[in-house]
């Protein structure tokens, strides 16, 4: 919606103009003359500098009483450019002149960041990517650990834990045999006693043997 520029007449006494004394806009704009009085001729016109980036369809604009007319001013380059609109009635002998300035960014408010949103925001940034680091760098550890190949001294552990060497056992397990066989040569409780080494020494030996 283009910028509007408003004239006041006869509002204060006859043939008075009221308007302000400068006025900014970065393109096309529309001057609103609002009649308080009599039924009043306006004119308007641009110097040579404002004429040269802007128009208007006539510059003269009957205004009945208690109405309000509205002439449009094109402006065809946004500038940078300063020049004077002149608003006149009765044939001259009323003038107020308006200094105009055709800026690019005339009515464009800056807007300011506050730093410390920015630095609160590259604060979260900086410890998301720290969490994110350990996470990865313990999901590592854990894929590391889990390939490792299996203990050799654990498998060796689980066979015989005993710390006996097999030949020992052996050795022993044929003592007991021999000294069964012995007391099968003998009568009563020694014979049975005979027997039941000898028995007991074969089975050892046999587990040893698979074992």
């Amino acid at each position: 919606m283009p910028e509007t520029l408003a004239v006041h007449l006869n509002r204060d006494r006859l043939h008075a103009i009221e308007a302000p004394d400068s006025f900014e806009t970065a393109d096309s704009f529309v001057v609103e003359i609002e009649n308080h009085g009599e039924a009043a001729h306006a004119h308007l016109r641009l110097d040579d500098g404002l004429a040269e980036i802007a128009s208007l369809p006539t510059g003269n604009h009957y205004v009945r009483t208690g109405t309000v007319e509205r002439v449009p001013i094109s402006v065809r380059d946004p500038g940078p450019l300063t020049g004077t609109l002149t608003v006149a009635t009765a044939y001259g002998s009323e003038t107020h002149d308006i200094e105009v300035a055709v800026e690019p960014a005339a009515g464009k408010q800056a807007v300011e960041i506050d730093e410390s949103l920015i630095e609160g925001s590259n604060s979260t940034t900086t410890r998301s990517s720290g969490t994110a680091s350990t996470t990865t760098s313990a999901s590592g550890t854990s894929r590391s650990t889990s390939s490792s190949p299996p203990s050799t001294t654990a498998r060796s552990g689980t066979g015989r834990s005993s710390g006996i060497e097999t030949p020992g056992l052996l050795a022993g397990t044929a003592l007991v045999i021999l000294v069964g066989i012995g007391l099968l040569f003998l009568d009563g409780p020694a014979m049975f006693v005979g027997t039941i080494a000898v028995l007991g020494g074969l089975v050892v030996a046999g587990y040893l043997l698979l074992y």
